[in-house]
């Protein structure tokens, strides 16, 4: 079993971004008297919200994970070279197997997401046709994604992370 996450640390949640483990703590679900453990996450983009996630969950808890630091970010970066995803012809099957990688929120994962949608817009724009709704939308999705987790590690704009990301991919 990983190790608890402590007060004070920043994590990833889901598709929330990243988050600061504001507190843990015993509290009371609503209509329910048995007191239960939370983390207390403030999301970093909306410090206006608060997300409850039970400790005694292993699905929600699961949604947490801890943030690379700055090399662990470039040693996931480069193994995206060597494990390109493969384009899916199938309109259908490439739009369920994307969507299930932005749902997971990985940031490997999405990071080679990218890198295939971006390489086949470019193929198609070389030929004079654009890229799906579908693929563009999800393209979006998660450059956003991988935006909000890769400019908190490496502190900079979330402008600045594709073209840090291209960098370390053709260097």
């Amino acid at each position: 079993m990983a190790e608890p996450y402590r007060k004070g640390e920043y994590v990833r949640y889901a598709c929330n971004g990243v988050c600061l483990v504001d507190d843990i703590r015993l509290d009371v679900p609503a209509g329910k008297g048995t007191p239960k453990e939370f983390y207390i996450l403030k999301p970093v983009s909306n410090p206006a919200s608060t997300i409850f996630v039970p400790t005694g969950s292993p699905a929600l808890v699961e949604k947490m994970a801890r943030l690379p630091n700055r090399e662990e970010l470039d040693q996931l970066i480069l193994s995206v070279k060597d494990h390109p995803l493969p384009w899916i012809e199938d309109r259908k099957a490439r739009l369920a197997s994307f969507q299930t990688i932005v749902k997971a929120c990985d940031l490997r994962e999405l990071i080679c997401l990218v890198v295939c949608i971006s390489r086949r817009k470019r193929s198609l724009l070389a030929t004079g046709k654009k890229l799906g709704a579908s693929d563009e939308t999800l393209l979006q999705r998660a450059e956003g994604l991988i935006a909000n987790q890769v400019s908190f590690v490496l502190q900079v704009e979330d402008s600045q992370v594709g073209t840090y990301i291209r960098e370390k991919l053709t260097s």
